[in-house]
């Protein structure tokens, strides 16, 4: 892996241009008249502030996209919860408040640092994500540095968050960054209706992602989970952009199978980055 590309800046905040702004709205709009009575969708408000912490660890250069399904959905009894700014900006300064149900949300999977605590549904985060992105950063496969950022190696919350961001700083100073082909959360909203999957894919897709991927214009992409791989192969063989599918970090398996994935992750990003 190359040697880092930009200084490890904390200040900086990622914000929308109007075109994206408006080319995630407008795919929202479509996805909303596809919705079935059996799912939920996201306000718009989430929506924008998941792509709000997208944009603050956008790359200035991107190497590698990791492509993932997209976020866990976010009710709005959740996004009325907020980070402790004491805690948070004295690691991070200036970084976005509001809770999501997001990996670059701090506060997804960490009670501790949230000014109140949900009731009636967990807040259990993705650690197989950090799991992922720990994996891209790490400068040896046989050593992927899962201990600093997982509860139960590093207890501490402050120093697990000071780890956290150190691997998120990493990522963007390497160009890896994290899109998700729904701009709504498909975890969590309801019952499973792949043809509302694949929908809200195709309009993702067609409105703001295949812009976004040819903007971004990385060397490579990593597809999380075979599903999403599926639904966008043919469109981004039309990319003629590199690619390689990784099965979802939760898919049943082996340990050894799954720790075998992510040292995939370390490979890429290391001839890419």
């Amino acid at each position: 892996m190359q040697q880092l590309r930009c200084e490890v800046a904390n200040s900086e905040v990622g914000s929308m241009n109007r075109k994206v702004e408006a080319n995630i709205r407008k795919a929202y709009e479509l996805i909303k008249k596809n919705v079935p009575p059996s799912i939920e969708v996201d306000s718009l408000d989430v929506v924008k502030q998941v792509e709000e912490y997208r944009q603050f660890w956008k790359p200035d250069e991107t190497s590698v996209i990791l492509l993932a399904e997209s976020h866990v959905f976010t009710d709005r009894q959740d996004y009325e919860i907020r980070c402790d700014s004491s805690v948070l900006h004295e690691i991070i300064p200036n970084y976005p408040l509001c809770f999501v149900r997001f990996v670059y949300c701090l506060g997804y999977g960490e009670d501790e640092l949230l000014t109140e605590k949900r009731t009636g549904r967990k807040n259990t985060g993705t650690p197989q994500y950090w799991k992922i992105f720990s994996s891209c950063v790490a400068e040896n496969e046989n050593d992927l540095g899962f201990h600093a950022i997982l509860k139960t190696k590093t207890p501490s919350l402050i120093q697990r968050l000071r780890n956290k961001v150190n691997v998120l700083q990493k990522m963007r100073c390497h160009g890896i960054w994290l899109l998700d082909a729904s701009v709504v959360g498909l975890y969590g909203s309801g019952k499973k209706d792949q043809r509302f999957i694949e929908r809200t894919m195709e309009i993702c897709w067609w409105n703001h992602i295949a812009n976004t991927i040819l903007e971004s214009n990385p060397k490579h992409i990593i597809i999380i989970g075979k599903g999403v791989g599926d639904i966008l192969y043919p469109k981004l063989q039309k990319l003629r952009i590199p690619f390689t599918t990784i099965p979802q970090p939760q898919a049943r398996g082996t340990s050894h199978w799954q720790l075998e994935n992510y040292k995939k992750y370390q490979q890429i990003c290391a001839e890419y980055c």
